[in-house]
């Protein structure tokens, strides 16, 4: 009998530890509100799942290129983009997709139809409403391929970097209830620095962006959000979409850093195949984040298929 309570004393004493580890280490010490976005002085317009924190870079007059962030790092993760665009007189918009940034984090699901509604509605209420061009990286890229797949006179060129396909392997753990909120609160922030700091590479200012980094957890829901993210089909299948794309003979560049870890070559080479008439290009000694650590090759390619 003191065996059994001495054994139960011991479980019940972990449950409590854990517990408050659990709250003590929670990042997530602020409300994304109306008095913290009046703080940042940026522009934010109010879609149907709630607030977008948006750019707009350029001249009035320039071509519309919209830009789609991935999974993790927010907008400010195309800043190399925007400038080289910009300086050639494209008209740039970039956003954060919801719980990334200072977008808002929605109790909903973090699925394709999401992102995709996000991006939907953002341009429409920005009244963008001649073809414009889609660049998109990662998880964006998929969001990219839905919405121009969906809407081919809307979209002009479409640039896929590093893009999402299919069979995008997510740790079981991060989709178990209970253990992968556990898992995403006690290992889960560095897990993410730690990958950050492999796709930021030594790019200039790092330091400066991992600080944004770090911010964007400290809004409430951003746990939540990504969770759902890893549960959802928002890393899943996107093969129909790029089919559709393939039938539709969309203007398409795929770029890819011939040492990316997360999309393999195989993956690359569906895509290709789906879109056979999409140009390509690989770009030596990066890695999935080859869009910051190659920016300026990445810039010159972007700008030469835009302009062709």
């Amino acid at each position: 009998m003191k065996t059994w309570k001495g054994i139960a004393a011991v479980f019940f004493g972990l449950i409590i530890i854990t517990t408050i580890g659990y709250i003590s280490l929670n990042p997530e010490t602020q409300p994304l509100n109306d008095s913290i976005r009046k703080t940042t002085g940026l522009n934010y317009i109010r879609l149907s799942d709630g607030f977008t924190h948006y750019q707009l870079d350029g001249p009035e007059s320039g071509e519309v290129v919209v830009l789609v962030h991935g999974g993790t790092i927010p907008h400010w993760a195309w800043d190399k983009q925007i400038q080289a665009l910009t300086r050639q007189g494209y008209r740039v918009l970039s956003y954060d997709k919801f719980g990334r940034g200072y977008s808002d984090r929605p109790d909903i699901a973090y699925d394709q139809a999401l992102y995709q509604r996000q991006l939907s509605e953002l341009v429409n209420s920005l009244s963008i409403s001649t073809p414009f061009h889609l660049v998109g990286v990662s998880l964006g890229a998929g969001t990219a391929v839905n919405f121009a797949s969906q809407n081919p006179n809307k979209v002009d060129k479409l640039v896929l970097i590093a893009p999402v396909v299919d069979d995008y392997k997510v740790p079981a753990i991060f989709k178990t209830p209970v253990l992968g909120e556990a898992a995403a609160r006690f290992v889960g922030k560095s897990t993410l620095i730690a990958r950050f700091r492999d796709l930021y590479g030594n790019s200039p200012n790092s330091e400066h962006y991992l600080k944004l980094y770090h911010e964007q957890m400290t809004y409430d829901g951003f746990q939540r959000s990504l969770l759902s993210m890893l549960r959802s089909d928002a890393l899943g299948d996107y093969t129909k979409a790029y089919d559709l794309l393939g039938k539709q003979k969309q203007s398409t560049m795929i770029i890819w850093g011939t040492e990316d870890k997360e999309i393999s070559r195989e993956m690359i080479d569906d895509a290709r195949s789906r879109i056979p008439n999409s140009k390509f290009v690989a770009i030596a000694d990066s890695g999935h984040g080859v869009s910051l650590q190659k920016a300026n090759v990445v810039n010159d390619r972007i700008i030469g298929f835009l302009k062709n």
